[in-house]
């Protein structure tokens, strides 16, 4: 009787499971899986030069993908496509070499469901290949007597804003055996800027901008200024000049101090024979900035201000007894260093990197490129088509600007730390905190 009853219930409940079963439509068991979010790319680093024919990519690895499908393009657009590739890696060597060029890559991650998810990171990233190593040959390095910020170079002596040691001039005509000529500290307190040479000067006299001594103007084949050699106020970052008819127009920005608003401010430099140049019987008020101005390039047409956190602005200099303020380009980051040439202005903006700007219309500026250096952009100075940088801790970079509006890396070098660069088609010198004065062959420019 038991034995009746427990196999009277196992029937009972297959009849039941077969009438269940066939009450209805057959059920299916859905199984939902996320999709991938954007992959966060790792190498190559936006915005950056690379010499190997074969680079590696890598990206960080997510959760919910099994598979990651990488492309490499020349356009924007991946048209076309040099590289096109599923793995299961997170790493991916390529195969075939790349050409010389720039170019955008971007990864994805796909499911267990063959799901992809979105393209990694809202913009982007690009790199820049190059096989050419030699674009620059580092000759050699001179320590300075203080801690080189800036330097200008004519016919083979470089002259050197040295910070507390003030100016420094350098012979660099064997540019593997550099050596110290002279260096002439004028006072205790002062901290050398920037420097500016009169390039029609026979007897070279140099404008050093000092940060708490005004400027101060030095004849380079004596150990001390001469008569009446200083003028201006304190706080002055950077200098640059125009000659015109026998008058120097000297232009000096400087930060704010105390009740001085940050400013600029524009000085007559008269030449006379057979004396040294002296200060006119006038100068200019300066022009108030909103910020503190931390780099000046002038022309016979304009001046150009990095004001800091404000950016670019343009001075108008057609009636130079009467300059005004003509128009003023937001940037991001801190603008410390400008260099103008043709219809282009270069911006050397610290944390975000070099601009390039578009001024064919001095009266509104616009971007045409910005490169996000791997340091702190400081300097800059442009030698036919392309911008050299002297990049913090990122040291000596090129910038093939042909194309502004797609501008960017061909070569670099590591220094400690740059601060200040000039440059000719021949040689690059940099002043860097550590090493004082670099010089490097210049290769890039043909």
């Amino acid at each position: 009787m038991k034995i009746f009853s427990i196999f009277s219930i196992i029937a009972f409940l297959f009849g039941l499971l077969v009438v269940i079963s066939g009450c209805g439509e057959e059920k299916v068991i859905i199984r939902y899986r996320e999709i991938p979010p954007p992959v966060e790319l790792i190498y190559p680093v936006n915005d950056t030069l690379i010499h190997d024919n074969n680079p590696t990519f890598v990206w960080h690895g997510i959760g919910e993908a099994v598979r990651y499908r990488l492309q490499v393009s020349t356009l924007s657009s991946f048209i076309n496509k040099s590289i096109d590739i599923e793995i299961s890696d997170t790493v991916y060597a390529a195969v075939n070499p790349l050409d010389n060029g720039s170019f955008y890559w971007r990864v994805r991650g796909v499911n267990q469901d063959n799901v992809p998810g979105d393209w990694s990171d809202a913009d982007i990233w690009t790199f820049y290949k190059t096989d050419n190593i030699f674009y620059i040959t580092f000759k050699s390095s001179i320590t300075t007597v203080g801690t080189a910020r800036d330097v200008v170079v004519r016919n083979d002596t470089a002259y050197i804003a040295d910070g507390a040691a003030d100016l420094t001039i350098v012979n660099t005509l064997d540019k593997e055996n550099p050596s110290i000529i002279q260096n002439i500290d004028t006072i205790d307190d002062d901290y050398a800027m920037g420097v500016y040479i009169n390039p029609q000067d026979s007897v070279p006299y140099a404008f050093v901008a000092d940060l708490d001594g005004s400027v101060q103007v030095l004849n380079t084949f004596d150990v001390s200024p001469i008569n009446n050699g200083s003028f201006g106020t304190q706080n002055i970052e950077d200098i640059s000049g125009v000659f015109i008819q026998d008058t120097l127009y000297i232009f000096t920005v400087r930060s704010a101090s105390g009740f001085n608003l940050a400013g600029l401010a524009l000085y007559q430099i008269l030449y006379e024979p057979d004396s040294p140049p002296h200060t006119g019987p006038w100068v200019w008020n300066p022009i108030d900035l909103p910020a503190d101005a931390k780099g000046v390039f002038a022309d016979t047409a304009y001046a150009y201000i990095a004001c800091d956190a404000v950016g670019l602005m343009i001075i108008d200099l057609s009636d130079i007894y009467n300059p005004f303020l003509l128009s003023n380009l937001d940037l991001e980051g801190s603008s410390l260093s400008v260099y103008a040439k043709n219809d282009y202005i270069y911006v050397a903006a610290d944390r975000a990197g070099i601009y390039v700007v578009d001024a064919t219309d001095k009266s509104n500026p616009t971007i045409a490129s910005q490169i996000n250096t791997s340091g702190r952009t400081k300097d800059v100075h442009v030698v036919g088509d392309y911008a050299f940088i002297a990049d913090g801790s990122g040291g000596l970079k090129v910038i093939d600007a042909s194309v502004p509006d797609s501008a960017h890396f061909v070569a670099a070098y590591d220094t400690p730390y740059a601060y200040g660069i000039y440059a000719d088609s021949n040689y690059i010198y940099i002043c860097d905190r550590d090493e004082g004065l670099m010089i490097f062959e210049n290769l890039v420019v043909e």
